[in-house]
């Protein structure tokens, strides 16, 4: 696969800053806690989807042309669940419709969740022009995980996270959650430490809110009280 970036002219100095969001509405199961746009999906709904975008990208970069772009972030749902060179297309739509400034001062993240990586998929998103992956954790208990019906175990986690790191990725951010049904504080720091020392580049450490809609909201939940929440995130 040939690289979308490398024919690409860098240029717009003097335009205003731009960022980007796309939005991947597709994940191989809905966790409990979930209250964002996503659902299973089968390939022909996820090709109908991305053709419906690069059409979409076309449609809106006119109207952008005094800006510059400086972050792109692929969202969702799984945006790991689409194939390598269906994330390659689409990147590559921005590139070519829209003005960005230099690849070294670009960033370009990914959003990822193990069970729906491995080592081909992460070189594609690195030649691709992605230099940033966000690595759904959540936990480093299985238990915990498997409470919130997360997909993968920790051990898929960390073979996900050495394997961005053998693809280039020196930009890497992990998700954490506390305040989880039945969680302690002992195991939340023991999370906190375990991820910590894989050296990410950054840890999004967030609590649990139990939002309407979900499968959490219909349950009796034994969540931790306020006072130890709040200790949690003191952590």
């Amino acid at each position: 696969m040939d690289s979308p970036i490398s024919n690409i002219t860098f240029s717009g100095q003097g335009k205003k800053p731009l960022g980007i969001y796309l939005h991947i509405p597709f994940c191989i199961r809905k966790c409990l806690y979930c209250d964002f746009l996503s659902a299973p999906s089968d390939e022909e709904t996820r090709e109908a989807y991305v053709n419906a975008l690069l059409a979409e990208i076309d449609a809106q970069a006119p109207l952008y042309d005094k800006f510059q772009v400086h972050t792109v972030f692929f969202g969702g749902g799984t945006p790991s669940l689409l194939t390598a060179d269906q994330t390659a297309a689409i990147l590559g739509r921005l590139y070519q419709r829209f003005s960005f400034v230099s690849q070294k001062e670009m960033e370009v993240t990914l959003e990822a969740n193990p069970g729906t990586l491995d080592a081909e998929k992460l070189k594609c998103y690195r030649k691709s022009g992605f230099n940033r992956i966000s690595i759904g954790c959540q936990s480093v208990h299985d238990e915990e995980l498997k409470r919130l019906g997360r997909i993968h175990t920790f051990a898929e986690f960390q073979e996900s996270f050495a394997l961005a790191r053998d693809a280039g990725f020196a930009n890497i951010n992990v998700d954490l959650m506390s305040g989880l049904p039945e969680q302690s504080e002992e195991k939340w720091e023991e999370s906190l430490r375990t991820i910590a020392e894989l050296s990410p580049e950054h840890i999004s450490a967030y609590s649990l809110i139990v939002e309407p809609g979900t499968p959490f909201a219909e349950q009796k939940l034994d969540l931790p009280d306020e006072d130890t929440e709040r200790e949690m995130y003191a952590r």
